[in-house]
């Protein structure tokens, strides 16, 4: 019998973690998570780049096991791979083009629209860096902004696109540990991170209100800013949440392991909810425990957080993208699960922010539904929506496609709102 169930593969090699998500394409859109593997990354990966090829692929190796057998072994049907970075030297610009308004009524078309889009992303990066994905940002007309270019007067017509470019060679370690994990058959597309991550977990409402999405990892911190449901400016820090561990261990005296411990399993935060005074550790003397004051935790954790997102604010700020976003800020990862993180960005950007997991139209996802996976299941959902526009796809395949699908997805949201306001 013909297996006519349609698989994709979303692989994340973290800092913290390696996570399989295997999917099965449903015919309503939506995504059905049939198989799950996760294991520590154990220093193979840092700060979003593979440090130990060996030992990244024989982890990736046990979290592909795991996740195949609980799909009941039809990871090898996987027709589709995607697999989120960052690092890899990754940047982001804005790219413009133009297209005159030549009808009689000088009214802009469909037409103009996509030749405009077209001209803005036909742009160059230098030698040894590749363009991975493409959005659609915004638009303007004889200079002046528009949300809906359509069927409004002028003579010229900018569109500008939001392109993300790494570095080839280190984007090429994650094609090749994917690739030689058992997927020389099927297609591997690296995504920009927080474009995974802001598919798995915004809505269309705060794409189209506009949002700050803060991805908070162990190794790295991304953002995206959405407006108008087009992407406004991205980017990545080379700071996570192991860097707030660090900074305890170095200035409370501790061992980075208990620190680590105490962030990760909720510890520190369950004490500062409940208003403790100090915390205790074994001391020098035997049977003489050390006493830390709470607030000594709390004052090294802000000051980290606050720089983190300080820096954050001020790239933006350069950009002019902090504007006009309605629906705040949308924390996720696993830094957005600690007590003081959600305070310490409504002080610094001084907006609403709410601290998000993966949804499925709205809806929590159960198999997922910790922050920590809300990339691995934003690029799930990629999968799916590529191979609902791609359905006889197959072989390895290149990168037009997948560029062109992401500014796709953009534009196809980006009229659904345009519908439901006119």
């Amino acid at each position: 019998m013909f297996n006519n169930r349609e698989i994709v593969t979303a692989v994340d090699l973290g800092s913290s973690k390696i996570c399989v998500l295997v999917g099965e394409a449903l015919p309503d859109g939506k995504v059905k998570v049939i198989g799950q593997g996760c294991v520590p990354s154990e220093g193979s990966i840092v700060k979003g780049e593979i440090y130990n090829m060996d030992k990244a692929f024989e982890l990736l190796g046990s979290a592909l096991e795991e996740a195949d057998r609980s799909s009941d072994r039809e990871l090898g049907n996987s027709r589709l791979v995607i697999v989120p970075v960052t690092g890899c030297g990754i940047e982001s610009m804005q790219g413009v083009g133009t297209a005159t308004i030549r009808s009689e009524q000088r009214v802009v078309t469909e037409k103009e629209r996509a030749e405009a889009v077209e001209n803005a992303k036909d742009q160059h990066v230098s030698a040894g860096r590749e363009i991975i994905n493409i959005s659609e940002s915004c638009f303007a007309i004889d200079g002046r902004p528009v949300c809906n270019p359509l069927l409004q007067s002028g003579r010229r017509l900018d569109a500008y696109v939001h392109l993300v470019h790494g570095v080839t060679t280190r984007l090429e370690n994650f094609r090749t540990i994917v690739r030689e994990s058992g997927f020389e058959d099927s297609m591997i597309y690296p995504v920009f991170a927080p474009l995974a991550t802001d598919y798995g977990i915004l809505s269309e409402e705060e794409r189209g209100s506009g949002a700050l999405l803060v991805d908070i990892g162990a190794g790295t911190t991304e953002y995206d800013v959405e407006c108008n449901s087009g992407v406004r400016a991205s980017g990545v820090l080379q700071v996570g949440f192991d860097h707030v561990c660090n900074d305890l261990a170095v200035g409370l005296d501790l061992n980075i392991g208990v620190c680590r411990k105490l962030v990760e399993d909720g510890s520190l935060s369950r004490a500062i909810r409940e208003h403790r005074d100090c915390l205790e550790f074994p001391g020098s003397s035997v049977g003489t425990p050390r006493r830390i004051p709470l607030n000594s935790f709390e004052t090294i954790i802000d000051l980290r957080l606050r720089e983190t997102f300080e820096i954050i604010k001020q790239i933006l700020n350069e950009k002019n993208a902090l504007s006009q976003l309605e629906a705040g800020g949308i924390l996720t990862g696993g830094g957005a699960m600690f007590e003081r993180t959600g305070a310490m960005f409504r002080e610094v950007f001084e907006m609403s922010c709410r601290i998000a997991q993966p949804l499925e139209n709205g809806d929590p996802v159960a198999l997922a539904e910790n922050p920590r996976f809300s990339t691995v299941w934003g690029a799930l959902r990629l999968a799916v929506a590529y191979n609902a526009m791609e359905p006889g796809c197959s072989g390895r395949g290149g990168f037009g496609s997948l560029l062109d699908m992401v500014d796709s997805l953009v534009s196809r949201t980006r009229k659904k709102l345009w519908n439901r306001r006119g």
